[in-house]
């Protein structure tokens, strides 16, 4: 594989009771669909800069400090390539892989219309095995409604973040072992290719928790902001089974957060 984009949808309608959403089929908003298209054309105008190119479109104004984070090192300047721009990229994904989810699908359908403008055409396939983790009986509802008919339920989740199955739901060890099997079996079908991955936070938060070595008992620490993108070069997707140190090292500036985070 040339590198990997990791990429969540972008926002859903107001939660302020702060429901459990997981698997929902919930909608993108407005708001949603328009971060979609400007992260897609800061993918874009990253990678024309990784080349020592002039961006192609403005930079994308708006999208906050927490709309982006980067795995690797410095992009090596020339040409541009569809397949790669050097050994830590960015480079330009050939195909979209995304949940097969409606907010994922339609996000991924954003990022091909931006991408197709630029004369850059890109498939898209659905997988379920990048589906937002199943919370069960537990969606939709809050957590005090859950500590109602569950007493003591979500501290044990809290306290087992990696194997708590909620009712008729799944653990987080369950949704990193399905999503990496996805990443894959895709490497496997696209060899040497770039792809980019369009999926949800709690997917996402346990793929970046196996590449950057750190356990699932933090995985709802790690940032997932809406619309938020990941650059990982390929040197760090396929240093299997280790944490990365040295001058090799292949991490971002992730700062875990403090703040409660929810799936979806």
């Amino acid at each position: 594989m040339a590198g990997l984009w990791l990429l969540r949808h972008g926002s859903l309608p107001p939660n302020p009771e702060r429901r459990f959403v997981g698997a929902r089929d919930i909608a993108l908003t407005a708001a949603g669909r328009e971060q979609i298209r400007q992260a897609a054309r800061a993918l874009l105008a990253e990678c024309d800069a990784a080349n020592g190119l002039p961006p192609s479109g403005a930079a994308v104004a708006g999208q906050g400090r927490h709309a982006e984070m980067a795995v690797g090192g410095g992009p090596e300047k020339g040409e541009l390539s569809a397949r790669k721009t050097g050994p830590y990229g960015p480079c330009l994904p050939q195909h979209i892989i995304c949940s097969d989810l409606d907010r994922c699908r339609e996000s991924a359908r954003l990022v091909q219309e931006v991408f197709r403008a630029r004369g850059h055409a890109v498939d898209i396939v659905p997988d379920a095995g990048l589906r937002e983790i199943s919370l069960g009986l537990w969606e939709g509802l809050t957590i005090a409604e859950v500590e109602a008919r569950w007493p003591g339920s979500h501290a044990a989740r809290g306290a087992d973040m990696a194997g708590f199955v909620p009712p008729q739901g799944e653990s987080f060890a369950a949704v990193q072992a399905r999503a990496m099997a996805c990443v894959e079996r895709w490497q496997a079908r696209y060899p040497g290719e770039c792809l980019l991955l369009v999926s949800h936070a709690g997917v996402l938060r346990t793929l970046l928790c196996h590449w950057l070595a750190l356990p699932l008992a933090e995985v709802m620490r790690v940032p997932q902001h809406y619309a938020c993108r990941i650059w990982l070069p390929e040197q760090a997707v396929e240093r299997e089974g280790s944490s990365f140190s040295g001058a090799e090292a292949c991490v971002p500036p992730v700062r875990l957060s403090q703040g409660p985070l929810l799936e979806g």
